[in-house]
């Protein structure tokens, strides 16, 4: 900040290069947007958002964009809270004389892990004298409630406060009457714009201030505040500080994250660029897939069904919500008259991944562990054009879904819910990382009870083939393998003499060697039902692909067997977007 002779002051707010900050930097303009700044300057570039006026209407503007933060984010109150109006609080007006009530409130999502705490009031509080118990008719019912006495300064309050709370079928919950304020949810900050004086370095920005605030988990969740540091190292001595600014930032990560709860675990996803511009551009584009949960849960709402609980299918979920929400545009079919289509918005899709700087989304997963949440991963996910595109090529090429293909990976055989999915979040996981499915899906469709998966088997072989961009020896080498399978398959689910069993022998053998001994003694017992195609011998199986070439044939050999067993008529798996 510099001040000049005119007494205005310039506040610059530095990109950092971290995301966490970076991402609170840009909640901190989009609030300021949002309550206005038409008593100072704006300036916005790719490394610094700076704010120039007087240093009264810089204040001013900071402390309003604060307030409509914990509005929006801190201080919630879910739809069940509500309309659960029993449940209120209240606080008595002095403005108006009157009573007033109010729901519960809560931090959610992002800034429920910055600041977890309960709310605390926003006006005065007049002690109880004392707390007793009384039956109440309210609603045709007798309940018990307990009341609050007021100390003599209030008595003349007593009999309306008691009036009021009967007639709304309130309790007390409180240590005393709130006054000209409800409780509230909102982080301790300080903001200084007139900060002249030096006291020491920001250890996260390197600048000097005159306000310097502990490090803590307030200021960045994955950080061990003082308490931590002396606990674990007693001659720690004095932790590092973080200035006013830093810490202000720090509170505004909610603004701008996606997150979605499963149990006591949370999964954020900040976007993030090297351009402060473009995180500010790719805001304003995702608000649509953003989503008003009256239950608080998340905010955003995925269209791939159920059971999605683990860091990388929720992240897969978080993704596939952009690509259909923001991505994808409607269009009339030209051949079919009221008929449309999904069709990529290539101007959008250039503009969100790629134009002026690449985009990435960190995730972050944390769970609650009580009184804070330890942080589980942090992962900078860098192939967004990878991801969109490769959706694309698998919905088309499949002409399936891909909330219909992943629902094959759900293993029902599970008791527990969260063990149902853990293959489905691995397959994900090394879906994300370019990394190749087939060993997972190999042993998932054997172990898992699925009568029926052949999108499951089409997304895998186009998948397979992408990762490994097409090249012409792998596909010759995938299609041999996926003829076997089906040839294998068919014989023996439609011969006689042929048994699943067959399968598990064919899929024990450990060598190429093993594997061809197998393949002829099914050709012995199954006669001219089962045919191995002469690529086989010519060079398509070989001992380095093996164990690739086996599980391509044994999905592909399951999967006709199946088909050969219940006939064209598919059997759905067992519970259809769950």
């Amino acid at each position: 900040m510099e001040r000049g002779e005119s007494e205005i002051v310039e506040m610059k707010f530095t990109k950092l290069g971290h995301f966490w900050f970076d991402s609170g930097l840009v909640g901190l303009i989009k609030m300021v947007e949002q309550v206005g700044s038409s008593d100072i300057a704006v300036r916005l570039n790719d490394q610094e958002y700076v704010l120039t006026g007087k240093a009264e209407d810089v204040q001013s503007v900071l402390e309003k964009a604060y307030d409509l933060l914990t509005e929006k984010f801190y201080n919630l109150s879910s739809q069940k809270q509500k309309e659960e109006k029993t449940s209120y609080n209240f606080f008595y007006d002095s403005r108006t004389d009157c009573f007033k009530s109010f729901p519960k409130r809560k931090s959610v999502g992002i800034a429920e892990v910055i600041y977890n705490k309960a709310a605390r009031p926003t006006g005065s509080m007049v002690k109880w004298e004392k707390k007793e118990k009384r039956n109440v008719n309210f609603a045709g019912k007798v309940v018990r409630r307990t009341r609050g006495i007021l100390p003599d300064e209030f008595r003349h309050l007593q009999a309306r406060l008691d009036d009021f709370l009967d007639s709304n079928g309130l309790d007390v919950t409180t240590a005393g009457l709130l006054v000209d304020g409800p409780n509230a949810v909102k982080p301790n900050v300080k903001i200084k714009v007139d900060d002249q004086n030096s006291k020491g370095i920001c250890y996260l920005c390197g600048e000097e201030s005159g306000i310097l605030d502990e490090a803590n988990q307030t200021v960045f969740p994955l950080i061990t505040g003082s308490s931590g540091v002396l606990s674990f190292n007693s001659a720690a001595g004095k932790p590092e500080k973080v200035c006013w600014k830093c810490a202000l930032l720090g509170k505004f990560v909610p603004a701008t994250g996606f997150y979605l709860s499963a149990g006591e675990h949370l999964f954020a996803f900040l976007p993030y660029s090297l351009s402060l511009e473009k995180m500010c551009t790719v805001y304003d584009a995702l608000q649509a897939a953003k989503y008003d949960d009256p239950s608080l849960y998340r905010n955003f709402q995925h269209p791939l069904g159920g059971y999605y609980q683990h860091p990388f299918e929720v992240t897969v979920a978080f993704l596939y919500t952009l690509y259909g929400k923001i991505l994808l545009q409607e269009k009339a079919d030209a051949a079919h008259e009221d008929t449309y289509f999904a069709e990529l918005d290539l101007d959008k899709f250039f503009d969100i991944t790629l134009a002026k700087a690449p985009l990435e989304f960190v995730v972050v997963h944390t769970k609650d562990e009580g009184s804070t949440f330890a942080g589980k991963m942090v992962w900078p996910f860098k192939e967004t054009v990878y991801f969109f595109k490769l959706v694309r090529e698998i919905e088309v090429r499949t002409n399936t879904s891909i909330k219909e293909i992943f629902a094959y990976l759900v293993d029902y055989s599970q008791s527990k819910n969260e063990n149902k999915t853990l293959t489905r979040n691995r397959v994900c996981e090394r879906i994300l990382k370019k990394q190749t499915i087939l060993d997972l899906v190999e042993k998932h469709v054997f172990h898992a009870d699925l009568t029926y998966f052949k999108p499951l088997l089409d997304m895998l072989l186009i998948y397979e083939l992408l990762i490994k961009e097409e090249n012409a020896m792998f596909k010759d080498e995938q299609e041999t393998a996926v003829t076997l399978g089906r040839n294998v398959g068919m014989a023996v689910g439609k011969s006689s003499g042929g048994k699943k069993g067959d399968l598990f022998a064919l899929r024990k053998s450990r060598r190429k060697v093993d594997f061809l001994e197998q393949l002829n003694r099914l050709q012995f017992k199954l006669g001219n039902d089962f045919i191995v195609p002469a690529d086989v011998y010519t060079g398509k199986l070989t001992d380095e692909n093996f164990q690739e070439f086996k599980q391509f044939c044994m999905v592909a050999a399951l999967n006709s067997y199946n088909y050969a067993k219940n006939g064209p008529n598919k059997e759905k798996k067992k519970e259809d977007n769950k």
